[in-house]
């Protein structure tokens, strides 16, 4: 969902006193929402939220929206589809384990076909993280 007039207000409002100029707001924006940003108006709602919530009190939010029920058939399919993909992390007691920040940076972003946690989701929309999923491994192993 794309970001609000209030939200943009808001962002706005709270970057003017960190950088003079729109490009070294929207540098600072890019980089802490982990993608390139060429207006406000690109941000998500959800985005915007978590911006507004480190730019007021300095801590990124610990909503971590790629947790997963291992007991869930779909999300087991999901969780090997991180490791085909390569979104893994080095863990020093199992090895390489799934990166479940930055998939939850993904379903909370613009190219999610579903923006909430995944242990929210139906069924019916773990199948289209999943379909996402096939396209982005397509596109790595070109």
């Amino acid at each position: 969902m794309q970001i609000s007039r209030e939200q943009i207000i808001r962002v706005q409002s709270a970057m003017s006193s960190r950088a003079n100029s729109r490009e070294e707001r929207l540098d600072i924006i890019s980089e802490l929402v982990g993608r390139e940003v060429n207006s406000t108006k690109d941000l998500t709602t959800i985005e915007a939220d978590e911006l507004l919530y480190f730019l007021n009190v300095g801590k990124v939010k610990q909503d971590n929206w790629g947790m997963f029920d291992k007991h869930n058939v779909k999300h087991k399919i999901l969780l090997s589809q991180l490791y085909t993909a390569n979104w893994v992390k080095e863990h020093p007691v199992h090895g390489e384990v799934p990166d479940t920040e930055r998939l939850s940076n993904f379903l909370k972003g613009p190219k999610s076909p579903v923006q909430k946690p995944l242990l929210k989701m139906t069924p019916k929309e773990v199948e289209k993280v999943i379909k996402a999923f096939k396209g982005i491994i397509n596109s790595t192993y070109k």
